[in-house]
């Protein structure tokens, strides 16, 4: 591909990266709900549903911030993108390490299984807390 080639498909790409996310996260849903047919014969329409109201609702949202952004500027540097990837390494390496001493501690008390529950809170709290932090990672 020649360099013109490149800048030319770079700035198209650019131009339409948020409607290309949504699509494909749609489409990872739909795949997922077929996938889980061909494997247990039940074909999950709350998944489907649910997939391409949140994808309706992602299309809304860019199409909106396609309209109200006037200039060339970009949302981010890269120093804004070095923070957030920092953020997300340092937060998911932590998680993890207390996840690790988590289980060290329950299997020294001697408990042979973790309540689903546990894991589900720390999950989320992951989710949660990544979230929020990314965005005050980036408005710095």
């Amino acid at each position: 591909m020649k360099k013109t080639e490149r800048k030319k498909w770079g700035a198209f790409f650019e131009k339409w990266r948020g409607f290309f996310i949504i699509g494909c996260t749609a489409f990872g849903g739909i795949l997922g709900a077929v996938l889980v047919y061909l494997f247990s014969g039940e074909f999950p329409y709350e998944v489907v549903l649910g997939s391409l109201v949140g994808a309706v609702l992602l299309v809304i949202i860019e199409v909106i911030k396609k309209k109200r952004k006037k200039d060339n500027v970009p949302e981010a540097d890269e120093r804004v993108a070095h923070n957030v990837f920092r953020f997300f390494a340092f937060s998911s390496h932590l998680f993890l390490a207390v996840l690790f001493i988590g289980m060290t501690i329950f299997t020294l008390i001697g408990s042979d299984n973790i309540p689903l529950l546990y894991l589900w809170i720390f999950f989320f709290a992951y989710i949660w807390i990544t979230g929020i932090g990314s965005f005050i990672a980036k408005r710095r």
